[in-house]
């Protein structure tokens, strides 16, 4: 999850150069995570922006599902040695990385040929700062105009083009806001759905905490899921004997470690 989330904070830095086309290393291995048996992992190395500026990509690696890509398929990286174009095309641009097979990964050069016509669609709905490199960002998380407006439908406020890269990555979408307004959190400011999306807050935990005789708000309810205040945990403490248990009081037990 923390190199996901660096990758997209690296996507989305300045970029200096202003080229249309960006180039560089690809390699596409089918995952290894058991959860996530039907994606693809993709990384990418940059080559050809100013390096000594600080605000190039020098490696990213995404989780893409299978069937985004086109010209490869966990059935061709079993064929050692074979040739392979796999593409990722998308409202911002095209994403070819050509290269060999070898021990079940696709590995080559990439070419990623930015749309013309994308920033200038995104700006219109007041997203600026639109380059070639949050372009190729967008194409991997599948951000597209269409998407961004249904945000903005929604109601979804403090909407800015990095921000649309957390709710699209953490894929905060109508049926989280709905299911959280309608568990009591009527929250449309875009960095607090990500934050709390990030962190693992649901409609259940919201329902469980209201249960368990807690109201939390909002950012209550982001440290009672990074601490893990959860059901088990609040009837341990009570059955120790601590009456009068606050999130404050819960929180702090947590931090210090007091349960142990």
């Amino acid at each position: 999850m923390n190199r996901f989330l660096l990758s997209l904070l690296v996507f989305a830095s300045p970029l200096t150069c202003v080229a249309q086309t960006m180039t560089g290393l690809c390699m596409v291995s089918a995952s290894q995570h058991t959860e996530k048996p039907s994606t693809a992992q993709v990384m990418l190395s940059e080559s050809n922006c100013d390096k000594n500026s600080g605000n190039c990509m020098e490696m990213s690696n995404q989780s893409l599902d299978w069937q985004r890509l086109s010209g490869l398929s966990p059935q061709t990286l079993q064929a050692d040695g074979a040739k392979a174009s796999a593409h990722v095309t998308g409202d911002s641009g095209d994403l070819a990385c050509d290269g060999i097979v070898h021990d079940g990964v696709l590995s080559g050069r990439f070419r990623f040929n930015a749309s013309p016509s994308f920033a200038g669609a995104m700006a219109a709905m007041g997203f600026d700062g639109i380059t070639p490199h949050k372009q190729l960002a967008f194409l991997m998380i599948d951000v597209t105009p269409a998407w961004a407006k249904s945000m903005q439908s929604l109601g979804v406020t403090e909407l800015s083009t990095n921000k649309l890269t957390g709710l699209r990555a953490l894929h905060v979408d109508a049926d989280y806001i709905h299911a959280m307004a309608a568990a009591g959190y009527p929250e449309l400011r875009a960095g607090k759905l990500t934050e709390m999306k990030a962190v693992g807050v649901t409609p259940d935990k919201v329902r469980d905490a209201k249960a368990m005789g807690f109201q939390p708000n909002e950012s209550e309810l982001i440290q009672m899921s990074i601490f893990k205040i959860d059901r088990p945990f609040v009837e341990r403490m009570r059955a120790r004997g601590l009456n009068d248990l606050t999130l404050a009081k819960l929180i702090k037990i947590k931090i210090f470690k007091l349960e142990e």
